[in-house]
């Protein structure tokens, strides 16, 4: 029993005197915390590409007295230019303008859309981007059917679904953090590591849903657009 006694006293005062250097308390050493550095996100890109739009509509054809002799739906398609602009509030929401003309061929169809949108998305990986488009738009478009020319107006809902893929350097990237101190992230620029939030390059393809049924003719419109995008 006596020995037990005098090694756990032996051992509180080994314990004591580490914490005590001539008469002095001296604070156990404390690894440094090595600082995290958030990476500064610009939100804002722009895109420009190119646009494929189809359109249907009913077109009647009379008689010599002016009656409706047959009803023909019709369809052409054209091409033209988008422009995108959009803010993205984080990997998951953002919100985007876009601006598209397609009337390039000498088509019986030439469509013309604006509209702001909310772009609900989901990173499929750290170099593909899958995300919606919901929101509100002006469409119109110029028609020629038999030789009568219309132009029908509409401002509605429009949605679409596209898909876009990051061109920037990912190994540089990791490579980067490899060597960083203490493991901690140290990217050489802005970057989250998923979907679109690359820096600088990217590609977009996707689908939009512009007219369904609309007018008294039942225009049908859809569009088809893809190019390149710029993360500021």
């Amino acid at each position: 029993m006596k020995t037990i006694i005098k090694a756990a006293t032996l051992t509180t005062l080994l314990s004591i005197s580490s914490v005590y250097a001539g008469g002095k308390m001296v604070a156990p050493a404390v690894s440094p915390v090595a600082e995290i550095k958030e990476a500064d996100i610009n939100p804002w890109y722009i895109g420009v590409g190119l646009v494929w739009a189809n359109v249907t509509r009913d077109c009647y054809c009379y008689d010599l007295q002016g009656n409706i002799r047959d009803i023909v739906r019709t369809e052409d398609d054209n091409w033209g230019g988008i422009v995108r602009l959009g803010y993205d509030f984080n990997q998951y929401f953002g919100i985007e303008a876009r601006y598209l003309n397609a009337s390039v061929l000498d088509a019986f169809f030439n469509t013309e859309h604006y509209g702001l949108y909310l772009k609900p998305q989901i990173p499929l990986s750290e170099r593909f981007n899958l995300y919606g488009l919901l929101g509100y738009g002006h469409t119109e478009v110029d028609t020629n059917c038999d030789g009568i020319h219309e132009t029908f107006s509409h401002n509605g809902f429009s949605a679409g679904i596209g898909l876009e893929y990051d061109l920037s350097s990912k190994e540089d990237d990791y490579e980067h953090y490899k060597n960083s101190v203490n493991g901690v992230p140290e990217f050489d620029r802005p970057f989250d590591g998923h979907g679109d939030q690359e820096v600088e390059w990217g590609l977009w393809v996707d689908y939009q849903n512009l007219l369904h049924d609309q007018g008294p003719v039942k225009y049908r419109s859809n569009i088809v657009s893809f190019g390149v995008t710029y993360d500021f």
